[in-house]
């Protein structure tokens, strides 16, 4: 009976360890934010919340903004979750995405703001290039 107990034993514990390592082994890779989600600007919220701390917002620009990061934060998925586009179909498609956005954002902003606005996307488009020449 000790033999047929050590036997169980011993199955039990192979299983036990195999059970463990598949499950370590199947973990999907964890993936690094990109874009915008790196900057840490990941929702339509924070989108606005940025954009009104550099360009003093009224209520009233954010509540017409806040829509328009929300439909454009629901294209973007969109494009991410489209397996048919090649990479490069992909950025040309948030490259577009990108350009309407900011074509009803600087609708929304006064002269002034749409100044500030134009010097936030040349600095961004500045820091885009020294880190992809690094």
């Amino acid at each position: 009976m000790s033999k047929l107990y050590a036997s169980m034993l011993t199955i039990l514990v192979v299983l036990a360890t195999c059970l463990l390592l598949t499950g370590q082994t199947s973990a999907a890779p964890q993936t690094s934010p990109q874009g915008h989600e790196a900057m840490g600007a990941t929702s339509p919220e924070a989108h606005v919340q940025m954009l009104s701390e550099k360009l003093n917002l009224t209520e009233d620009q954010k509540a017409k903004l806040k829509p328009i990061f929300q439909d454009q934060a629901q294209q973007l998925k969109a494009v991410r979750d489209d397996t048919s586009l090649t990479p490069e179909q992909k950025a040309a498609k948030k490259k577009a995405i990108h350009e309407t956005t900011h074509d009803q954002i600087n609708a929304v902003l006064t002269p002034e703001q749409q100044e500030k606005f134009k010097a936030m996307k040349q600095e961004g488009m500045e820091k885009h290039k020294d880190m992809n020449h690094q």
